[in-house]
């Protein structure tokens, strides 16, 4: 039947061709109230049903209809194991692949059976307290099925409009399960379904807006719900199978795919004509998205593995759809910003006051307001008739409140509960508020307003005046509204980008002062001892690569206890201050000056032979010796002296170095002593 002659769509009208007199004493008798009642504990008949315990040990339920699909009765087969039934090796690899599944799917299994008189597809997924197997004819395996959904799916791929992809989508699905009307509905924010596009079997297609509650009645939750991503109806009009075991009645068909279609389902798909049936539900990550649908007059079974190519084909379809949607936003949202004129906002900057005005002249200009305000961090600032900056203030906290995240917008705002704060400042029953985020959390609003329209006068009543009757602006439109939440988002970019780049300054500034902390002496001022055990074997590597000598100072100030016991720590610290603020005063810029612990103190000298290491060692001596310290007099220094050899490692050079300096100790401190070469 023509989608155009179905407002309501899937229901039947008085447009809709007649059905033969014969087909419609058919449908007449299949609908007895007998069969319809009998839903509860049965299957539909293009397949049967197996229901084994947990552990894969005994078959509980079956269908009575067993017998024609693997030559075995219900009393063959109840109480007996699975893989008695159906033999090991298919039972094996559905327990193989049973539970690995996506976490928050239903558990599911598959795989074929060959030893049956035709051959069947087997489904296995988990019940309350058992699990379902359901077997289905696998229908012709020598086709060129794959062939033709891949050139399909090459067709969609390559549709440069989001239209045309599911006009594509739809003249597939038709044409693949010869069923004569195909329809894609998407889910609103609201829950309702929404008709984005039909198509019947003449080939017209209607893009039409007809929505009704998805869940609901016409259709019920059973039909149209999204408990599988797949639901199959054989033939509307065929008896339904029952089962036969304990809790037959009881069992938990939700996720099955030869689950019957209840009674009210079935009444209003004989008002649709309709006797095959196929909803593939869509997903958008674990969002359902929305749903195709099909349904034809005459009855069809569509086997697995043709279900399977379809639920792929329409997932494609769905992944083009929604690119070129994103692709028409952006041009849209791109075409707006040209339109809007200097906004001054775009630079990633923190926006100033006076691109701030251009922008509110852009918007009232854009938005016929008679004023604009940006609230944000506690300020207000705008242009035009609107508020004073307390007020506003107070109507932003009001939105975070009431709608923190959302579009707010009323052309009658003395009949809200904003209108009391908003009507004592000023005249300004229109007002459109776009959140401003940053990082998902609420920064601030977009706030514009209208002044009353002429033609919308004071109300009255019994003829009288009313001094605070309700003034009415011209209402926001659609389209007001999007350009309100597009210009909302680019300011939103602004301050988020403004944000991290002001958090990445604040953030190097803490890293180089962590870096500071934890390649700093506290006490010393200089290298801690991580820091210079990393530039020793940075030089050692650098002397190794090029051959050059490198020198190694060791030194230990004298006596350094008995300056604590008799001046204090505080004395203590203050003279290896001085210590290392003198001796690094007398070093190259290339030399490393380092904390090697307590008192003792480290020296790397590249590009510095032995001799040289012991003359810049002699001076530093001479030097502590006559330098005098306050409240502690004379301080001197005991140095070992040592240079790098091929083959050592940093370990070995100080350990020389370190034998070398009590070698100075046990010579009467205050002189160097030179390491012997390690050959």
């Amino acid at each position: 039947m023509p989608a155009a002659a179905r407002p309501g769509r899937w229901l039947k009208t008085q447009q809709d061709p007649p059905m033969p007199d014969s087909l419609q004493r058919d449908l007449d008798a299949s609908y007895c109230p007998k069969v319809l009642a009998k839903t509860a504990g049965a299957i539909q008949p293009h397949g049967c049903l197996i229901v084994v315990d947990q552990r894969w040990r005994r078959v509980i339920l079956t269908s009575t209809n067993l017998n024609r699909f693997i030559g075995q009765g219900p009393a063959d087969v109840l109480g007996r194991s699975p893989s008695a039934v159906l033999g090991s090796a298919p039972i094996s690899l559905l327990v193989s692949r049973f539970g690995k599944g996506e976490e928050g799917h239903p558990n599911t299994a598959t795989c074929r059976l060959e030893t049956t008189p035709q051959p069947l597809h087997v489904t296995a997924h988990g019940a309350s307290t058992s699990i379902v197997l359901e077997l289905e004819p696998c229908g012709d395996l020598t086709d060129n099925l794959t062939e033709r959904v891949a050139g399909w799916v090459s067709c969609i791929s390559r549709s440069d409009s989001p239209t045309k992809v599911l006009a594509l989508l739809l003249t597939a699905l038709r044409e693949l399960t010869g069923l004569e009307t195909a329809e894609a509905y998407r889910i609103g924010d609201d829950g309702h379904l929404q008709c984005l596009t039909a198509e019947n079997a003449s080939g017209q297609a209607n893009n039409g807006c007809c929505a009704f509650p998805a869940g609901l009645s016409l259709p019920t939750e059973c039909l149209l719900s999204g408990t599988t991503p797949l639901r199959m109806i054989a033939d509307t009009t065929a008896r339904p199978i029952s089962l036969t075991g304990k809790g037959a009645a009881a069992l938990d068909l939700s996720q099955a795919i030869l689950r019957v279609v209840p009674a009210h389902d079935r009444c209003w798909l004989r008002q649709l004509q309709a006797h095959a049936v196929l909803v593939i539900n869509l997903y958008d990550g674990q969002r359902r998205w929305g749903l195709i649908a099909c349904h034809g007059r005459q009855a069809r079974y569509l086997a697995p593995r043709l279900r399977q190519l379809l639920q792929l084909l329409a997932h494609t379809a769905l992944q083009r759809y929604a690119l070129l949607l994103e692709r028409e936003e952006s041009l849209r949202r791109r075409r707006f910003l040209a339109t809007a004129g200097q906004l001054g906002v775009r630079r990633p900057q923190r926006v100033s006051s006076a691109s701030l005005l251009t922008a509110a002249r852009a918007c009232k200009h854009y938005f016929r307001a008679c004023g604009v305000a940006l609230v944000y961090q506690g300020k207000a600032l705008g242009l035009g008739k609107r508020p004073h900056a307390r007020t506003l203030q107070q109507l932003a906290h009001h939105l975070d409140r009431c709608s923190s995240d959302d579009l707010w917008h009323s052309h009658r705002l003395g009949d809200t509960t904003l209108g009391k704060t908003l009507l004592p400042q000023g005249n300004f029953p229109g007002l459109l508020a776009a959140p401003l985020t940053s990082e998902a959390q609420p920064a601030g609003w977009l706030l514009l307003f209208r002044q009353p329209a002429e033609r919308y006068p004071v109300s009255r009543q019994n003829g009288d005046d009313q001094a605070g009757g309700t003034h009415e602006s011209p209402p926001w439109t659609t389209a007001d509204q999007l350009a309100a939440l597009d210009l909302s988002r680019m300011l939103s970019n602004d301050i988020t980008v403004w944000r991290a780049r002001h958090r990445c300054r604040r953030l190097h500034e803490r890293n180089a002062r962590l870096r500071h902390l934890a390649h700093t002496d506290p006490v010393s001022g200089i290298a801690n001892r991580h820091r210079i055990e990393e530039l020793l074997k940075a030089e050692l590597a650098i002397a190794q690569h090029g051959g050059k000598p490198c020198s190694l100072l060791l030194f230990d100030i004298d006596h350094f206890k008995r300056i604590n016991d008799r001046h204090g720590h505080d004395a203590g610290d203050s003279v290896l201050r001085q210590v290392a603020q003198a001796v690094q005063a007398r070093l190259r810029t290339t030399d490393h000056l380092g904390r090697w612990g307590g008192e003792e103190f480290l020296i790397i000298a590249p590009d510095c032979t032995l001799r040289q290491a012991a003359e810049l060692a002699t001076r530093l001596c001479q030097d502590r010796l006559d330098t005098p310290f306050p409240a502690v007099g004379p301080v001197s220094i005991s140095i070992g002296v040592t240079d790098w050899q091929p083959g050592d490692t940093p370990n070995q050079l100080v350990n020389r170095a370190d034998m070398a300096m009590y070698q100075a100790k046990e010579a009467g401190r205050a002189c160097v002593r030179v390491a012997e070469s390690a050959g």
